[in-house]
């Protein structure tokens, strides 16, 4: 499944915002897929990177970037439900790699719950190495 993947601009567009909130539908980062919206347009309008993953014309998975420097935090991955299974994360997360490289990060830390089932495993297969008391990261360059 070809994913192209797109850094989102302020203001989150309307059309976007809506595909978002099929995308974070059962997030359990979030009481609601709206409230996960909100939290991301207010960290778009704050400045953090939003990349979104497009398949046919379709946002399909999202992941926001946070901080400033050579560590940047990678939060709140979500591929929608009818694509999981697919490697979608994981090429989501490759192309950010690559375009956090160019921008100047050189680590990229997963801030994700390490309790849920699948993330550390999930990580792993990404190139994420453990680093520290129930932290991830991965060098981008």
């Amino acid at each position: 499944m070809p994913v192209a993947v797109e850094l989102v601009t302020h203001p989150l567009p309307e059309p976007l915002a809506a595909e978002l909130v099929r995308t974070y539908a059962d997030s359990p980062d979030f009481a609601s897929p709206e409230a996960a919206v909100e939290v991301l347009r207010d960290a778009v309008a704050g400045g953090d990177s939003l990349y979104s993953g497009v398949f046919n014309n379709r946002h399909i998975a999202a992941v926001l970037v946070r901080g400033e420097g050579e560590t940047r935090h990678l939060r709140y991955l979500a591929v929608h439900p009818a694509t999981r299974g697919r490697g979608v994360a994981e090429r989501l997360v490759s192309e950010v790699r690559r375009l956090e490289a160019e921008r100047g990060t050189h680590w990229l830390e997963a801030d994700f719950d390490l309790n849920r089932e699948g993330i550390s495993d999930m990580l792993l297969a990404m190139g994420f190495i453990p680093h520290g008391q129930g932290n991830y990261r991965c060098r981008v360059d």
